[in-house]
């Protein structure tokens, strides 16, 4: 495994090298296999997994027998993660690592441990994804905003604090709500560097799970991570009403982790700001008798519906309480057209809204109507139906 990675805004090479210190000071077997230079370079790499042929170990008939869709879709991930997240995997497989299908009191679960730690763990029924990773990419990349907190916690991603004692200091802990959230999470790529960077320590450590692996568990998995690299399109569920699934308000965790370098209480007051806004738009559509939801069609919009001419609409939405009003404008207005983009391409006309806490410079009225998209500000409500009624925004309307 010889890669060469390519540095980007959050990490440098110099990064790449303190990894491969810290690795080489590591007495491992692994390193009959590969050498710490070259895992270093693989964590910070861009994501490729390891090849299906040849598999740690075959699968008697359909790896997909007798599983239902949650189910398909968990071991898809579980092996997605080993064959993404593990260095070596193939080779390594009961001796550096295993996956087992086990019962904890909630359900079965498909767990990945590395080394001596597990470090992924995804429920049968699709209802929740944990995964452990290095603090230290993540924390590189909240430096310079590269990690969208506000984001992750409208998906209903949270960051706990993990109290297994291996690593204990340099490690979080996250969870999601289903595996689309996962694998959205896990996409972005500080956060699979966070993956790679803590299974890479781990499976340079001692392993004496032999006894509890099992060939076939890995087997199945490593052939369903096919669905999932095959670049299988999202199910889209619920584009009929307007919306995928109605609107949860984001979850911004009560104790955020140490390690995070921002502060807590500006974060926390920027999820409420953004729910704030999220029931303000929705109220008032509900009393003109318009049902609201979110995303649509699997792109992550904030906010979708359908008015009553049927016409399709989706919003983006930005709190700017405590941060820069210009920032989260530009940020709104660059997601919403994407999202637009997006949506195109799969044949859908949708008439893009972003809605923001405030806005003082009124040049924005005008890039936002150049660009063919309503900008809702404040809680004007009057404005609001003025604007979404003919697809114009409010201040345009007045000045008509």
């Amino acid at each position: 495994m010889t890669i060469e990675p390519v540095s980007t805004a959050w990490w440098s090479a110099d990064d790449v090298e303190e990894l491969t210190e810290i690795l080489a000071a590591r007495r491992s077997r692994l390193w009959q296999l590969t050498q710490p230079g070259d895992v270093s370079a693989w964590v910070f790499a861009d994501p490729e997994p390891a090849p299906l042929d040849p598999p740690p170990a075959g699968v008697d008939g359909d790896w997909d027998d007798g599983l239902d869709e949650p189910q398909r879709a968990a071991w898809a991930l579980a092996g997605w993660m080993a064959r993404m997240t593990v260095p070596e995997a193939a080779s390594t497989a009961g001796r550096h690592w295993l996956l087992s299908r086990v019962n904890d009191g909630h359900g079965p679960l498909l767990r990945l441990t590395v080394g001596v730690l597990e470090t992924f763990g995804a429920y049968e029924s699709g209802e929740e994804v944990w995964l452990r990773v290095a603090g230290a990419p993540i924390g590189l990349a909240m430096d310079i905003g590269a990690v969208n907190l506000e984001e992750w916690g409208r998906r209903g991603i949270e960051l706990l604090e993990d109290r297994t004692k291996t690593l204990a200091e340099e490690k979080m802990l996250l969870t999601c709500p289903d595996i689309d959230t996962a694998l959205w999470l896990l996409r972005q790529p500080p956060v699979m560097a966070a993956a790679r960077m803590l299974n890479a320590w781990v499976a340079a450590g001692p392993f004496s799970f032999e006894g509890r692996y099992r060939a076939e568990v890995v087997g199945r998995a490593w052939r369903a991570a096919e669905t999932l690299l095959a670049g299988a399109a999202p199910v889209e569920i619920g584009g009929g009403r307007g919306f995928d699934r109605e609107y949860v308000a984001p979850a911004a965790p009560a104790d955020p982790p140490a390690q995070r370098s921002f502060d807590a209480d500006a974060y926390r007051a920027g999820v409420r700001e953004h729910d704030r806004l999220c029931r303000a738009l929705i109220n008032h559509l509900i009393a003109e008798g318009v049902r609201v939801g979110a995303g649509l069609h699997g792109v992550p919009v904030d906010l979708a519906w359908r008015d009553a001419d049927g016409r399709q609409f989706i919003a983006e939405v930005k709190s700017v309480a405590e941060v820069s009003e210009v920032e989260q404008l530009r940020l709104g207005l660059g997601q919403v057209l994407e999202y637009r983009h997006r949506l195109a391409a799969r044949g859908i006309d949708a008439t893009p809204v972003l809605v923001v806490s405030r806005c003082t410079d009124q040049a924005w009225q005008a890039i936002c109507g150049d660009n063919h998209v309503i900008l809702l500000d404040g809680d004007g409500t009057a404005d609001w139906r003025a604007a979404l009624t003919k697809g114009r925004p409010p201040h345009a309307l007045k000045a008509g």
